[in-house]
C-alpha cells in the first residue's frame, strides 16, 4: 500500500505539471486497452498514458491501467507505472520505440489480494496519422512474483 500511495503522489505532482510542460508542444496522452496475461489467468483493462518528450528520441512517461474483464476469479485492480522512453522515428509517421522502468500491479483472486511490483520493460510502434493524432501498439513484460505480459494497443494525442 505504501509503494501504490507514493506512485500515487508521483502521479498528482505530475498532473500539476502538465500545464507548465504543455506550452513545450512535447506532452502526450495515450488511451487504450491492454491485455496482461499471468500464469494463472488472463486480465485486461483501460490504459492511460501521460507522457513527456524531452527531443524526438527521449522521453518519460508515467501509465495507469484499470481492471475491466477478468478470468477464473483473477480481477485487475490496477497497474502503475513509470518509464524512460527511446524512441527511432521511421520518416515522418512511424517510429519504433523501447521503454523500461518500474510497474506495481494489484489484483484480486479468490485467495485473496495480490501486490506485486519490479522492473518492466519492452517497446512498441506508432503511427502519426496526423500532427496531434496516431495509434499506438505495445508490448511489456514485468519481472517480479507474478511476472506478466502486457499488449496494448491506444489512441495517442500530441499537445
Amino acid at each position: 500500500m505504501k509503494k501504490f500511495a507514493m506512485m500515487a503522489a508521483v502521479a498528482a505532482a505530475a498532473l500539476f505539471a502538465v500545464p507548465a510542460l504543455a506550452s513545450a508542444q512535447n506532452v502526450y496522452a495515450n488511451l487504450g486497452y491492454s491485455q496482461y496475461d499471468f500464469d494463472d489467468a488472463e486480465v485486461g483493462g483501460v490504459t492511460g498514458r501521460l507522457g513527456y518528450n524531452f527531443n524526438q528520441n527521449f522521453g518519460v512517461e508515467g501509465e495507469a491501467t484499470f481492471g475491466l474483464d477478468d478470468d477464473a476469479g483473477v480481477e485487475l485492480d490496477n497497474a502503475l507505472g513509470g518509464f524512460a522512453v527511446g524512441r527511432l522515428p521511421l520518416g515522418n509517421t512511424f517510429a519504433v520505440h523501447g521503454r523500461v522502468g518500474y510497474q506495481s500491479v494489484e489484483l484480486s483472486t479468490p485467495g485473496g489480494d495480490v501486490e506485486d511490483d519490479g522492473v518492466a520493460y519492452g517497446g512498441g510502434v506508432s503511427w502519426q496519422a496526423t500532427p496531434g493524432l496516431g495509434i499506438r501498439a505495445d508490448y511489456t513484460r514485468m519481472e517480479g512474483d507474478e511476472e506478466s505480459d502486457a499488449i496494448s494497443l491506444a489512441g495517442t494525442v500530441n499537445f
